[in-house]
């Protein structure tokens, strides 16, 4: 059982507006074809949310967002991601006020996709304000930022206390479930995913479009979705990861090189750089072509480093060795 839709479904089940949207739906740049296992990283994020009518007498709400997505991953386990956001505008949320917020958040990725079963749950939901709330989702929010949405190590072991705070959070008296989404996807395609609590029939997603500014869901006429609450998603994948070089394993494993290299031990450091080549083609968060080309290009750096140093190849001046710095990782340039 995933997250929290078991009980959520049992309570609010209904037929709601699903679907994909075309590229003619888009006008802006659309990501298209099929998410290439093993040759691709897999990128989801929340475009935008809409929340209406959330006020009942006194009582304010905040609109609170979580995803929980798994997905298998190199190790041949499973990694699961989870993501708790409040953005400014969902908080203290006034029934009076349309809200159409612009997210933008990150809920996945990118991480290496390796084929199998994509799950995804996304809820949009309406929490009361409350005096413990505030802190509460903030201390969710938190650990979702020290988890992460990339790096598998950093994510797997805050998977389980989140997804337990937003139970508890979800479960409480008042808190209702504005629109959600579960989904099993075997083979994941790009592009816009829409999600409406409207029924089924009501708003047909052939109809709809998605403004390039602000990522709204406009009706067949051009005019804002006004009276449901939405989701809007977005997926998409590429060949290259540009954050490779903060992946943890790998920074904490270089960090060791350079850091032995500068005390001048030789022997030490040539270990560690073994060490590094191991830790980088059994990197988790890299696809199995680019930790092998990592791995090569560090190794090529350490050697012109050296070489530059002894003045044997690449600086080829007389007189004592030279002092050469080992550049950081990123300087390996793995996409050059």
């Amino acid at each position: 059982i995933m997250g929290w839709w078991d009980s959520a479904w049992k309570t609010l089940a209904e037929d709601w507006v699903y679907g994909w949207l075309g590229p003619q739906q888009v006008r802006s740049s659309f990501p298209t074809g099929a998410v290439e296992a093993n040759a691709s990283y897999l990128n989801i994020f929340l475009k935008s949310a809409r929340v209406v009518d959330v006020r009942k007498g006194l009582t304010t709400f905040y609109g609170v967002v979580h995803s929980f997505m798994k997905l298998p991953h190199r190790s041949l386990g499973t990694a699961e991601f989870n993501v708790v956001t409040t953005p400014d505008d969902l908080k203290n949320v006034d029934a009076r006020v349309d809200r159409v917020v612009q997210v933008n958040q990150r809920l996945l990725g990118p991480t290496p996709y390796v084929g199998g079963d994509l799950e995804i749950e996304v809820g949009l939901f309406s929490v009361p304000s409350s005096d413990l709330a505030a802190p509460y989702l903030s201390l969710l929010k938190s650990l979702s930022n020290a988890a992460g949405v990339s790096f598998m190590t950093s994510a797997l072991p805050f998977a389980g206390p989140i997804l337990e705070g937003v139970k508890l959070l979800t479960g409480g008296n008042g808190t209702t479930l504005e629109i959600g989404l579960s989904m099993t996807e075997p083979a994941p395609r790009q592009g816009y995913c829409v999600v409406m609590r409207a029924p089924k029939n009501a708003v047909p997603v052939s109809n709809l479009k998605l403004d390039p500014s602000d990522f709204r869901l406009l009706d067949s006429k051009g005019q804002p979705i006004a009276q449901y609450p939405y989701l809007v998603l977005e997926v998409q994948s590429s060949s290259k990861r540009d954050d490779w070089f903060q992946i943890p394993d790998l920074a904490k494993a270089y960090s060791r090189v350079q850091a032995l290299y500068r005390e001048g031990n030789d022997k030490d450091t040539e270990a560690a750089l073994q060490m590094f080549r191991r830790v980088a083609k059994t990197c988790n968060d890299l696809l199995m072509e680019d930790a092998d080309l990592l791995a090569n290009k560090v190794a090529s750096m350490y050697q012109i480093v050296t070489a530059a140093q002894t003045g044997r190849g690449v600086i080829n001046v007389p007189g004592p060795a030279v002092a050469v710095e080992l550049p950081d990782l990123q300087k390996a340039n793995l996409y050059s």
